[in-house]
């Protein structure tokens, strides 16, 4: 708890110096103050070492030096420091203001007009109490910041838990992403579900904004998909096997939770018995590449975003895929850190990247568009390969 009043040290090697200053400011209406005594500069330092003052008032004279006066003041830094002189000089005052003192007052004076020296005293008193809360303020954000990034990092935790391994083999398919936040936490989700040894359920989310509220979502969504396959091992829902019905339900349940959140998504069904790719879109954008027989493009489709309607309206489509392909999927946060202006030009620049790096992966696919280093993006990152060769 903090204390409830102020400490003045008082440093002389005069006790009667000292007697007429407790004197005066005991007689006087300053707030509530505790004065400490010290007859040397040298035990003085020992005290502000052990002890936070307020102000602090010293005596020059043969024992207490300017240089010392210099140290103490810069011990006691930023608060203030009162000097007192034995008698009138103006180059003493001129060399005390230089050593830190923040007022300097002679002892004749103190002695003729003690309100003076109270009136200054009272000033310092306040601006060290200012001083001293804004230090217990500091203290107090400090404190909170380490536990806001105590929680930051347990939150990040859990997140990367709940991310696939960095390379999946199931249901005939590789998958493997690369994710990078724009803050400690990102609102980009990927995730690839064995079904059974012959389909996998793949997608890559990004949820509106970014950072912890963002993030929440991601686990909701990871939780979303995990129940939905319990339902279908246990026969009870086979929604996850028809990716548009696995769309309605997420936008239902996220509706449900009045977070004020969206996502928009691409979720695939691989069937690795026919080889089939069955899909869904949910306002994603760009869509996700397909590159087979050394060509690439885009696939098509169409949908709302997931979380803003209570009927949306997604498209469900079906291809057939060749034995051997890749499927590169990116979230928009990769559009807005790619140099080209136009939207044409940038998604030239990814069938490209997807072609050049001839199913190299994520972090190659990565450094062939963004070669530098990413730093302050505006938005999360996610890139995502699923393949079979």
């Amino acid at each position: 708890m903090k204390q409830s009043y102020q400490t003045i040290l008082l440093v002389d090697q005069v006790a009667e110096v000292i007697d007429c200053i407790i004197e005066t400011c005991n007689s006087a209406s300053l707030p509530p103050v505790k004065i400490s005594t010290a007859f040397s500069a040298a035990y003085a330092e020992e005290l502000l070492c052990e002890n936070e003052f307020s102000v602090i008032v010293v005596g020059l004279g043969e024992n207490i030096t300017l240089e010392q006066v210099a140290k103490l003041s810069e011990i006691h830094a930023p608060k203030p420091i009162i000097v007192i002189l034995p008698s009138a000089s103006d180059d003493q005052v001129i060399q005390a203001l230089r050593a830190g003192a923040s007022d300097v007052f002679f002892q004749d004076c103190i002695d003729r007009e003690p309100d003076v020296f109270v009136k200054s005293l009272g000033k310092f008193l306040a601006q060290a109490d200012l001083i001293e809360k804004n230090f217990h303020y500091r203290d107090e954000l400090e404190r909170s910041l380490d536990e806001l990034k105590a929680d930051q990092q347990a939150a990040l935790q859990i997140q990367q838990n709940m991310l696939p391994d960095k390379e999946v083999h199931c249901g005939g398919i590789h998958a493997r992403f690369l994710v990078i936040p724009s803050l400690y936490l990102s609102g980009d989700f990927v995730d690839v579900i064995s079904i059974d040894s012959n389909r996998s359920l793949f997608y890559l989310a990004d949820v509106s904004g970014h950072g912890a509220s963002s993030a929440l979502v991601t686990v909701l969504l990871k939780n979303m998909t995990n129940r939905l396959l319990r339902n279908f091992r246990r026969s009870s829902s086979f929604d996850i096997l028809h990716p548009i019905d696995t769309l309605h339900r997420i936008n239902s349940e996220l509706l449900d939770t009045g977070l004020g959140k969206h996502l928009s998504i691409f979720l695939g069904l691989y069937d690795a018995a026919e080889s089939k790719l069955t899909y869904a879109v949910g306002g994603h954008h760009p869509m996700p590449i397909l590159r087979q027989n050394g060509e690439a493009s885009f696939l098509i489709g169409r949908g709302m975003p997931v979380g803003l309607f209570p009927e949306p309206m997604f498209e469900q489509k079906q291809i057939t895929l060749d034995s051997e392909f890749e499927i590169a999927l990116f979230s928009d946060g990769v559009l807005e850190v790619l140099p080209e202006e136009s939207m044409d030009d940038m998604e030239n620049r990814l069938l490209n990247a997807v072609l050049e790096t001839k199913g190299a992966g994520p972090e190659v696919i990565k450094q062939n568009l963004l070669p530098c280093i990413i730093e302050d993006a505006p938005d999360d990152i996610a890139i995502m390969t699923i393949s079979r060769q």
